[in-house]
């Protein structure tokens, strides 16, 4: 991630943009579950996870991002009970095989070059019958080829969770847009 890009990702604007606009109301249609475990790749410095919390307050929840930076502020500025923040590569997860009954990516993918490989490792994490959300900006989005990797459409993420064993269901947006997979 080039350094303006993480100075705005980081910013008190980017938690507004999550809380009201992006993830807030997307995680706001998310019906009510009992998940015990959740894991978020990408978290940054955790206005996201936050959100999460909020929503299961239950849950043990481990928040992970590639950036160590970010992983350092997440841990000084969020004292969230049964939250863990650690780095992490979403390529090469450090976590068993179907651990967490669902896991996030919020605008993350698309940093990511092999983001197909993370979409594995989040389906190999996550145990049957459990839940993979991500949200992230579309291709349509001509200047993303300029400042990030990962650059696909919303039907290219909907084919690679089929590929790997997921029962996709699309959750709208056209720029910014979510998708739900199901591990059967």
């Amino acid at each position: 991630m080039i350094s303006t890009e993480k100075l705005f990702v980081n910013s008190r604007l980017q938690y507004y943009f999550h809380k009201w606009f992006g993830f807030g109301p997307f995680l706001e249609k998310l019906p009510a579950s009992t998940y015990k475990s959740i894991l978020e790749i990408g978290s940054g410095v955790g206005f996201t996870t936050r959100m999460i919390r909020v929503k299961y307050p239950v849950a043990n929840i481990v928040a992970t991002d590639f950036d160590e930076d970010s992983i350092r502020i997440a841990q000084k500025n969020n004292r969230l009970h049964s939250t863990t923040f650690m780095q992490a590569d979403a390529t090469k997860l450090p976590f068993s095989d179907n651990e967490f009954d669902a896991a996030f990516s919020v605008l993350t993918l698309h940093h990511i070059d092999q983001f197909e490989k993370a979409i594995s490792e989040l389906v190999r994490v996550v145990k049957s019958g459990g839940d993979i959300y991500i949200m992230d900006l579309s291709a349509r989005l001509n200047f993303r080829k300029e400042l990030t990797p990962g650059v696909f459409m919303k039907t290219d993420l909907l084919q690679i969770g089929e590929k790997y064993g997921l029962k996709m269901k699309d959750k709208g947006g056209m720029y910014l847009f979510s998708v739900q997979g199901s591990k059967l």
